[in-house]
């Protein structure tokens, strides 16, 4: 047993399963609601990360294109066919659409699959590799680490926004 391999997964289960229980019962006014007018709302956040994990696993690691854009998910959202979420300025933030939450959990869903099946068959040599973060080269591990990262960072963020709005367990 890989027990490298069992640890991240489990991290990515129990981010997913608090991911969940974190917007159980949410309105689209919660999901939209921000603490004040240069913040993220959760609807933003749970797209960030999305996108984040679609672009680590799929086009860094994998070096395909971006379930993003290679199923679609864009399409009706064009301006944001080349975002990732990253460096949005005010005027950005003020003009991100209104999106479904379902629609993009089902993102989240399909990406989860994909992320589940790399981090299965990944092997250790995978991760000593080289592989194209922006403009610099870091190993694999550096970006299953980041992964990690981001997703509880902002993780973080929602349970944060939606403990504002609700209060604690409710």
């Amino acid at each position: 047993m890989n027990y490298f391999r069992q640890s991240i997964l489990s991290g990515l289960n129990e981010y997913y399963v608090i991911l969940k229980r974190s917007l159980d019962s949410l309105s689209e006014e919660e999901i939209l609601w921000k603490p004040n007018p240069h913040s993220n709302n959760i609807i933003f956040l749970i797209w960030h990360m999305a996108l984040v994990e679609d672009n680590l696993i799929n086009k860094v690691l994998l070096g395909k294109e971006r379930v993003w854009i290679t199923e679609n998910y864009y399409k009706d959202f064009p301006e944001l066919r080349n975002e990732t979420g990253f460096a949005f300025n005010q005027e950005k933030l003020d003009q991100f659409p209104i999106v479904d939450i379902d629609w993009l959990m089902n993102y989240h869903n399909i990406l989860r699959e994909g992320t589940i099946k790399f981090i299965t068959n990944i092997e250790d040599e995978d991760l000593s590799l080289d592989y194209t973060f922006g403009t610099r080269q870091v190993k694999g591990y550096f970006v299953i680490g980041r992964l990690m990262t981001e997703l509880s960072q902002h993780l973080g963020q929602v349970s944060y926004i939606r403990g504002m709005i609700r209060g604690l367990d409710k």
